[in-house]
């Protein structure tokens, strides 16, 4: 097991998806089950190339490469599963990511559990998710969400199929352990492992009181505006950070930071959208405390995170909220250093 865990975990660094299939292929064969497999070798190396992208020793590309290898192993794995039987309850898993490992791994687990899964990938838009849950009309919808920034883009989404009575289950890596964020953004209940969504699924009742989609208030509007936006934002803050660091001159290469830069402001602003339909303004804070932590990693100084702040602060006149949520990250920060803020003050 561990020869061909080592052997696996060189075929992802390597982008070698035949070698990482046929080390799957030898566990499979000497009797690990696909879960186990998944437990053991597929999600311990995930979160391994996660930090090594995060330290910067891994590029962008590399992440995304030996994720879509892992990904694929694990559809192929699952496909050894028993199906559940046909009578069992219906749940409909639904990522609006690229990265679909996590619910992809939920969705096997509640199949483990006996339930019938239907899963829709991060390329499935809002509408077809909401068809598939008025027609099909599963037990329950599970929304698996990584990515802070995507839980704005989830809440218009979860108010329509509120509506339905349908219940909601939110779960991952987005909502930092706190049910208020999911119940936030319109879930009926969040959980925190597959354990967790199979005792949800026991308790709800079948259909949880309906309520109509709620006009948008202030911060939804300017979050929404932000959504709509971001694709003019970030190329505003890129030009800016470029005047404001040259590149090289003697060589005219930019530095290793900048070939992520556009991802990495787009996330920001993804986050802002989500702190203002959460009401949680630590999301901002922990979003400015993790582009420190990529962008030092990179070599930069700490300057680059006050420069992006500041910078983002500009398009942002006329949305008030919106600025005071980028504020009091900044404030927040300064606090923990020892006093000293970054000057991006909140409007007045």
């Amino acid at each position: 097991m561990d020869h061909a865990r080592t052997q696996y975990w060189t075929a992802l660094h390597d982008g070698d998806r035949a070698g990482a299939l046929a080390a799957v292929k030898r566990m499979h064969d000497a009797g690990r089950t696909h879960l186990e497999i998944v437990d053991e070798v597929v999600l311990p190396a995930q979160e391994r190339l996660a930090g090594l992208w995060l330290a910067g020793e891994w590029t962008a590309e590399q992440q995304r490469v030996a994720t879509a290898i892992n990904e694929g192993l694990v559809h192929w794995l699952c496909s050894f599963a028993p199906a559940p039987a046909s009578d069992r309850p219906l749940v409909v898993v639904a990522t609006v990511e690229r990265e679909e490992l996590p619910a992809l791994v939920l969705a096997e687990g509640l199949a483990s559990a006996g339930y019938r899964t239907t899963f829709t990938g991060g390329d499935t838009v809002a509408q077809d998710l909401l068809r598939q849950v008025l027609t099909r009309k599963p037990r329950a919808l599970l929304v698996s969400v990584a990515r802070t920034s995507s839980l704005a883009v989830l809440k218009p989404l979860l108010g329509h199929v509120r509506a339905t009575g349908i219940p909601v289950i939110a779960g991952g890596a987005a909502f930092g352990g706190d049910p208020d964020r999911a119940t936030a953004i319109g879930a009926t209940a969040y959980a925190a492992s597959v354990g967790e969504v199979v005792t949800l699924l026991e308790q709800l009742p079948r259909r949880v009181p309906t309520a109509a989609p709620e006009p948008p208030g202030p911060a939804e509007a300017e979050a929404a505006w932000l959504t709509e936006f971001r694709h003019e934002i970030t190329p505003y803050v890129l030009r800016a950070l470029a005047a404001r660091h040259p590149a090289d001159r003697t060589g005219g290469a930019r530095p290793p930071w900048w070939e992520e830069m556009e991802d990495l402001v787009d996330h920001v602003l993804g986050c802002l959208a989500s702190s203002l339909v959460t009401g949680d303004e630590t999301i901002m804070v922990e979003v400015r405390e993790w582009l420190t932590r990529v962008l030092e990693a990179r070599g930069a100084g700490p300057g680059l995170v006050h420069d992006v702040w500041e910078l983002l602060a500009v398009p942002l006149r006329g949305h008030p909220l919106a600025r005071v949520h980028l504020a009091g990250s900044a404030v927040a920060r300064g606090v923990a250093d020892g006093g000293q803020t970054d000057g991006v003050a909140a409007p007045a």
